[in-house]
């Protein structure tokens, strides 16, 4: 695979103030959620090995007063059933939304700091028997080498053949409960670049299942949202039957 990370850079204009502010409101929607909605006092348990030396949960509770718009799409799932897992979320700071309807040629992993309503953006792969340019294929099942989707807790962070990983625990039987048990985690790779997307015709590399992102921010990224955070793999209904043209238009666009 590749070893050289190399973003391409927009020559597209800034964008406007408004623009900016309009990809805040599903953070700032999300952190007011938090705060405001009545959880249910119990939650699934873990193991202390995968939540050990956990974090306080931090929230801000002047985050409520900023202005809330509605969303659609990844983080409209994530307002629908956050409620259902808040027993198991112990690291209340961060939240991560991976959108599998785009691309792999876009960055369409999301990291909302629900402290400051900060949005970050990075690439990340999917597995190499889900899809091209596009995961359309999912399953629980071990040596499938297809990504999950649904819900997910992140465990502990610890140090494997792709440097620093990370523990992801699946919240949804049947869908990606068996995540831990065929070893799906968040690591670095070298394959996680736009150069990557170039040399191989539109697409990012693949893995075996588990969402890759470059190695140049793994550290900071799982640093962070270690410990008990809530990650949340979305993949729209019905988009099998478009998947072939998809990504046919994206090997057209290379």
């Amino acid at each position: 695979m590749l070893t050289i990370d190399q973003e391409q850079r927009s020559k597209s204009p800034s964008p406007s103030v408004p623009s900016r502010r309009r990809r805040l409101y599903p953070a700032i929607l999300l952190a007011a959620l938090l705060v405001l909605l009545p959880w249910p006092s119990r939650g699934r348990q873990f193991s202390s090995v995968v939540f050990r030396r956990l974090p306080p949960p931090v929230i801000n509770t002047n985050i409520a007063d900023k202005p809330i718009l509605r969303n659609e799409g990844a983080f409209s799932n994530v307002l629908a059933r956050l409620h259902s897992f808040r027993g198991a979320i112990r690291n209340r700071r961060y939240l991560t939304v991976i959108d599998f309807t785009k691309p792999s040629s876009k960055k369409r992993m999301y990291l909302v700091d629900l402290k400051t309503g900060k949005v970050e953006k990075y690439l990340v792969s999917h597995g190499k028997n889900s899809g091209w340019a596009y995961a359309t294929a999912f399953s629980n099942r071990p040596e499938s080498f297809q990504s999950c989707r649904g819900f997910f807790v992140t465990g502990r962070k610890y140090y494997g053949k792709h440097g620093v990983e990370l523990q992801l625990v699946g919240l949804e039987k049947g869908i990606n409960d068996n995540a831990l048990k065929r070893g799906i985690v968040m690591h670095g790779a070298d394959y996680v670049s736009m150069r990557s997307v170039v040399l191989n015709g539109g697409r990012l590399g693949r893995s075996l299942g588990c969402p890759a992102i470059p190695t140049a921010v793994a550290g900071s990224v799982i640093n962070r949202i270690k410990g008990g955070s809530l990650l949340y793999i979305h993949a729209a209904a019905g988009r099998h039957a478009s998947a072939q043209t998809r990504d046919e238009a994206a090997l057209n666009h290379f």
